[in-house]
């Protein structure tokens, strides 16, 4: 039996019990097509999508897509989030709630997209599951602290 002695253990224990979910998650979705892209090679890898979304001047940058994809990566790793790298410039990330509800994770992409007729990238977030409130405080929170 395992006794845990201080609260880095506990932290530990608790980085690896997402670290768990974020594996079954992707193995469950991993057989079927139902909400990822196929993560086939292409010619255009080098460059980002090019879409049109709703974005604020929060989530816009001039800077590199690559550069956006570290800060992305930082941000996501100071709030303890779970990510996993589905493409180039995409990201499936994954953050249990806590609360009274059955929705206990949120599921959602992270995109670095290029915004046509315009000289910028921006970054697209897109609930994949969970509840929708708390998905939307999570993204406020993360597209406030990312320093585009």
């Amino acid at each position: 039996m395992e006794i845990l002695t201080n609260d880095t253990s506990q932290t530990s224990n608790d980085r690896n019990r997402s670290s768990n979910i974020l594996t079954r998650i992707t193995n469950k979705f991993k057989g079927s097509n139902s909400n990822f892209r196929s993560t086939q090679q292409t010619t255009d890898e080098t460059k980002p999508r090019s879409l049109r979304f709703t974005w604020s001047m929060k989530t816009t940058s001039s800077k590199e897509p690559t550069e956006m994809m570290k800060e992305i990566t930082r941000v996501l790793e100071q709030n303890n989030i779970d990510y996993e790298h589905r493409e180039r410039y995409l990201l499936l990330c994954v953050r249990p709630v806590d609360n009274l509800t059955s929705d206990n994770l949120i599921q959602w992409e992270m995109e670095v997209c290029k915004l046509p007729r315009l000289s910028l990238n921006g970054v697209r977030f897109k609930r994949i599951s969970g509840n929708s409130l708390a998905f939307k405080d999570i993204a406020v929170n993360i597209a406030n602290e990312l320093r585009l």
